[in-house]
């Protein structure tokens, strides 16, 4: 796996302020990936999530800290979805339709990965046991998905907005 566009690489001091405004310690997996890639856009960057009714979804980009758009930003996003999310899930990464994947933070459940459907008024579904199980299931288009999204492409509609409506 490769991440493009990543941050800079977290200090051990730095993840400990991080974790420190975030009133948690991170899961060690993803602590590692903080301190090694700091976000970033992930390739491969597809994985399959059993029981979803869309069963497949993208990665856009893992979120980091001290990122240049503040919607790709760990503290931004804490404030910015806690309360649909819960006090307990971390937004780690997006997809490209503001769908967002969260990591469990405290209890029982802690470290594990889950989904967000934004469409679903933000129905949870699980990804992975922990976050290197969730890079792990990441992986390329099949050449039938490709296919597919190729003959969409093909079939667009192009809508010229200067030309009246007949």
């Amino acid at each position: 796996m490769q991440i493009h566009d990543r941050g800079e690489p977290l200090s051990e001091q730095s993840l400990q302020e991080l974790e420190e405004k975030l009133g948690v310690r991170l899961p060690a997996p993803y602590r590692r990936f903080l301190q090694e890639y700091n976000g970033g856009r992930p390739e491969p960057d597809v994985l399959d999530i059993a029981g979803a009714p869309f069963g497949t979804v993208g990665v856009r980009e893992f979120f980091g800290v001290g990122k240049d758009y503040e919607t790709y930003e760990l503290l931004w996003l804490l404030e910015e979805r806690r309360a649909s999310l819960g006090d307990d899930v971390l937004a780690i990464a997006c997809d490209s339709s503001g769908d967002l994947y969260g990591i469990v933070t405290k209890g029982e459940q802690r470290g594990r990965v889950y989904f967000f459907d934004y469409y679903a008024s933000w129905e949870p579904y699980f990804v992975a046991s922990d976050f290197d199980a969730f890079l792990q299931k990441l992986r390329p288009l099949t050449p039938e998905e490709l296919a597919l999204i190729e003959a969409g492409a093909a079939t667009a509609v192009v809508v010229d907005l200067d030309k009246p409506v007949e």
